[in-house]
């Protein structure tokens, strides 16, 4: 893996096509919310797949340098968007746990 990380040359990159990968996460998102169950305000939805397409942004930045296959890539960066929301969920709800038990 080379370490050099281009700044400019990553959101030149961004600016020519990545920028489908915060629209992958936030169409996953979109999907898992249009098949669940549970009702929710337009709100949180629109909460969730903001989120989703920020970690999606935020992937895509993680992931520029790193060399794999395009496929793998491109699973990882869409699950990360679709999946980050109740990740961070989760974390944010073990830290406040961890903090009211102090």
């Amino acid at each position: 893996m080379n370490s050099d990380y281009d700044y400019a040359a990553a959101i030149a990159d961004f600016k020519r096509g990545g920028w489908i990968t915060a629209l992958f996460g936030g169409a996953g998102m979109l999907a898992r919310l249009l098949i669940s169950d549970k009702k929710h305000p337009a709100f949180w939805w629109i909460r969730r797949i903001l989120a989703s397409i920020i970690i999606g942004i935020l992937s895509y930045f993680a992931l520029w340098n790193v060399e794999m296959a395009g496929i793998y890539k491109s699973c990882l960066l869409t699950f990360s968007g679709m999946a980050g929301p109740e990740v961070i969920d989760a974390v944010l709800s073990r830290l406040n746990k961890a903090k009211s038990n102090d």
